[in-house]
């Protein structure tokens, strides 16, 4: 039987802000557009399917408030990888949580995505490094074992060449490679999750889960200021 679970219609990307909240989420909303990469067999737990692995893109609704997100767009579009592809993508338009890998990966995991996208993101755009990254992030995902091996384990890949080569030499650098972005995860209880393809770098303040500083606290600042210099003159 053939499955294609990641790439069938749907589901990502338009912003508004949850209220001034500390680690508070954003409410995306988006539509499927495209995809590019190519079909792969898979094996997992001891069930063979096929997908489609590669590099999705979304629109954006119109009205999407794009300073809100914590990462960069293409226009109005935004690139995404596939995490659960036992999942099927809910067509239409639907809500969406976005939230740091932290939130829904293991620390090892999360570090591992990081490490991936920091090294490999200047050269994903092709079929086949598209197909590559996303073999790559279901093996750090999906795999159990302590090794991240393509051909063995809970998570393999029984066709693709080239591509499962690839991908293999990339998990086999991670160790190497220092982490220069945080990621983040589109979430709904209902449909495949998704990996937004852009990332920030560290140290960069995230709108996600930045704290406002309160407005009284501000306009207090300001009185203290002036009666200051009041009293200085």
């Amino acid at each position: 039987m053939k499955f294609r679970f990641c790439f069938t219609a749907a589901a990502v990307l338009a912003a508004s802000m949850v209220s001034q909240q500390a680690s508070a989420s954003l409410i995306v909303e988006a539509n499927y557009a495209d995809m590019n990469g190519q079909s792969v067999q898979l094996r997992h737990k001891g069930a063979n399917s096929t997908v489609d692995a590669g590099l999705m893109q979304f629109n954006l609704r119109a009205d999407t408030d794009l300073s809100a997100l914590p990462f960069d767009v293409n226009g109005m579009s935004v690139d995404a990888f596939c995490v659960e592809f036992t999942q099927g993508v809910r067509s239409g338009w639907h809500s969406y949580n976005l939230v740091e890998t932290s939130q829904v990966f293991s620390a090892t995991q999360s570090q591992a995505i990081e490490r991936l996208y920091t090294a490999y993101h200047p050269v994903v755009g092709d079929a086949t490094s598209n197909a590559a990254f996303q073999l790559a992030l279901w093996e750090i995902v999906h795999e159990t074992s302590a090794n991240w091996n393509l051909r063995t384990g809970d998570f393999r890949v029984r066709t693709g060449g080239v591509v499962r080569d690839l991908a293999t030499n990339w998990l086999a650098s991670l160790d190497s490679i220092e982490s220069q972005f945080s990621l983040y995860v589109l979430t709904n209880p209902l449909s495949q999750n998704q990996l937004v393809f852009s990332g920030v770098p560290l140290n960069t303040p995230d709108p996600v889960t930045s704290v406002p500083v309160p407005a009284t606290l501000g306009l207090f600042g300001l009185g203290a200021l002036m009666l200051f210099r009041r009293r200085k003159a």
